[in-house]
């Protein structure tokens, strides 16, 4: 019996795996290795041919850079597993080769500088050194015999920012980009929603990377752990989850130590903590975050005129507004895509629909649709794609189209806050004001728009009824017909309160007849950046926007009354006849923001009347536009 088990075992090493398969083109089909980067500095990359390419054939390549591990390291367990038939780390294609190498591309996978089996320092996401290594990968791949010298680039998240600035380097070859559920702004619509620390997101996901950068496989599978039991468990998922690939002829991953040992780094929680403003300075380094974000590199980007296609979900954190600051702004040709998506797409997070029910789109029609762009740019086959904007809309409205951002079919219906915490369309004859007293154990919960970034989990707001107490909320008349609201709503509030620096969190939200409560979006703010500028304002689109730099910082004046106008997150969203608006504030939301003020409790006052004429703003679809019609309007 034990002699049998060694055969299996010594069997199962010496088997082939799918990637150490040569293909007819006599090149084996995964490859791992060095490029050298214009610094010198050695850059990891993960090759996938496809399986069927024949001597002489030439396929266009698709790059995806990531901090995230370009490939694991497959260990003689997973071997073994992946002999016996069960899945083991490391050992099959990723997503994008699985998918895109029978369609006819190589997929190159890259670790960026200072993180994965790359050497180098990772000094900040998506430095202006990182990105300039993709010139070198770009190089080699159209030096290749296998290349077509045709490049595309695509990701999700992270993966999907490198993919829109890897335009920056102007590399001739490099034809489209596809950039999915990625940040045009990081900072403001993703780690200080409205210059509040989001620690919901930051504080995992820097624990996760700094992980990875140590080649931590312990700490990935079971941060924080401890004890005999921790160590136990640590081992045996070494033998199993392998850390970062090295690259070949690295077998006893001597290099991959000496890249590891390069790694320095810097605490990205705290480093995004002390972000107080967008001009404040990242970590150590010479840049600001808002260096390496795509709205800085506009000019760039624009320069390089290469098409983008873009899939948004409304509720992923703040992507949704930053694809449209995106698509308002920059020249490059551009299809975006708009829908209730979690991050990565697996969910539908419309929240009027069961939680339980399967994304609009398959994994395969996302990439479905990625392919067919790149096909046309890359291959030269099919349609061009078609520019412009697909949106849904929620609860049950169906797909629309429009070339232009806003849509041009649209009014705008305001809403007064007034006594008694109604809302109502004139402005109230008589004035009046509401307080709060600040409860930091207020919370949208743990499945929001800010968590589903996380691995992409779906996005599930539950208890927006159960914060009696907790928020002031103002309920306006039933409707008298459905509506579609499309855009950004507006806020305009008259306020005071007890500190000059308090948050500021509001919802809108829709109440049905039986009472149930149902999220619509949010806006959220740092009362420090409340002032409205008409300059350094980066970009903005559909309604004022923030500088959030240092010189325009305006705490408020405790117990003054001060106007604080606000932008919610973009939605596209059905409501019903008979179902009512419902504005609430509050003060904190401690599921996935950072409260201040903790020491003394804060407390709001909102005033309203003909003196304070506080009022929500919806931009309204108008006209007979029934489910699944098409809305094209010309620029």
């Amino acid at each position: 019996m034990g002699g049998a088990l060694v055969v299996v075992v010594l069997v199962a090493q010496f088997s082939s795996l799918p990637g150490e398969q040569v293909t007819p083109s006599g090149e084996q089909r995964n490859q791992s290795l060095y490029v050298t980067a214009d610094d010198g500095t050695a850059i990891a990359i993960d090759v996938w041919l496809p399986e069927s390419l024949a001597a002489g054939e030439t396929v266009p390549a698709l790059i995806a850079g990531t901090r995230y591990w370009r490939a694991q390291r497959v260990t003689p367990l997973g071997r073994l597993l992946h002999w016996l038939g069960m899945a083991a780390p490391g050992v099959l294609p990723g997503e994008y080769p699985a998918f895109f190498n029978p369609r006819g591309y190589a997929v190159v996978t890259v670790d960026v500088r200072g993180t994965g089996a790359s050497y180098g320092v990772h000094r900040m996401e998506y430095s202006p050194t990182e990105i300039a290594d993709y010139r070198a990968v770009i190089d080699w791949i159209v030096s290749r015999g296998w290349s077509n010298g045709k490049v595309g680039a695509l990701g999700v998240s992270y993966v999907g920012t490198s993919a829109e600035l890897m335009t920056t380097v102007q590399h001739p070859a490099l034809k489209a980009v596809a950039p999915l559920y990625s940040d045009f702004d990081a900072q403001y619509h993703l780690a200080t929603p409205g210059g509040i620390y989001q620690p919901g997101f930051i504080a995992a996901w820097s624990d996760a990377v700094s992980a990875m950068d140590r080649n931590d496989v312990c700490a990935l599978a079971w941060p924080g752990a401890s004890g005999w039991l921790a160590a136990l468990r640590c081992r045996l998922a070494g033998h199993l989850y392998g850390g970062v690939k090295p690259v070949d002829g690295d077998a006893r991953g001597a290099r991959l130590a000496q890249a590891v040992a390069q790694h320095n780094t810097p605490d990205v929680q705290q480093a995004v903590r002390e972000l107080e403003f967008r001009d404040s300075p990242y970590a150590d380094t010479p840049w600001t975050m808002a260096d390496s974000q795509a709205y800085a590199r506009r000019a760039d980007i624009e320069r390089s005129g290469v098409p983008m296609f873009v899939i948004a979900g409304w509720l992923d954190a703040a992507t949704a507004d930053g694809a449209l600051a995106r698509y308002t702004h920059f020249s490059n040709p551009q299809s975006l895509i708009l829908a209730p998506f979690s991050h990565g797409g697996d969910h539908d997070t419309d929240p009027f629909a069961d939680i339980h029910r399967p994304p609009l789109w398959s994994f395969d029609e996302h990439y479905g649709a990625v392919e067919a762009f790149f096909a046309y740019y890359l291959k030269g086959r099919g349609a061009p794609p078609v520019e412009g904007i697909r949106y849904h809309i929620m609860n049950g409205g169906g797909w629309r189209f429009s070339e232009v951002w806003p849509p041009l079919q649209r009014d705008r219906w305001d809403y007064y806050l007034a006594g008694d915490q109604r809302l109502q369309p004139k402005t109230p004859v008589v004035n009046g004001s509401q307080s709060l007293a600040v409860d930091f154990t207020a919370s949208t919960g743990l499945q929001t728009r800010w968590h589903t970034q996380l691995g992409g989990p779906d996005v599930v707001y539950t208890n927006r009824i159960d914060q009696a107490g907790k928020v002031l909320r103002f309920q306006g008349e039933p409707l008298a017909r459905d509506i579609e609201v499309v855009g950004n709503v507006q806020l305009s509030l008259y306020l005071s309160a007890s500190v000059a620096d308090p948050n500021l969190h509001v919802y809108l939200e829709s109440v049905g007849p039986d009472g149930r409560v149902t999220y619509v979006t949010e806006g959220v703010l740092r009362a420090i950046h409340r002032k409205g500028v008409d300059v350094d304002v980066p970009y903005r689109v559909d309604g004022a926007g923030r500088s959030y730099l240092r010189r325009h910082a305006q705490p408020l004046v405790p117990g003054e009354v001060a106007r604080i106008d606000m932008t919610l997150y973009v939605t596209a969203m059905r409501l019903t006849e008979g179902s009512r608006l419902q504005v609430a504030l509050a003060g904190a939301d401690t599921g996935a923001f950072e409260s201040r003020n903790i020491d003394h409790q804060p407390r709001l006052t909102l005033y309203h009347g003909p003196d304070y004429p506080s009022r929500i703003s919806l931009p309204v679809m108008v006209g007979d536009m029934p489910a699944g019609s098409a809305q094209r309007v010309l620029r």
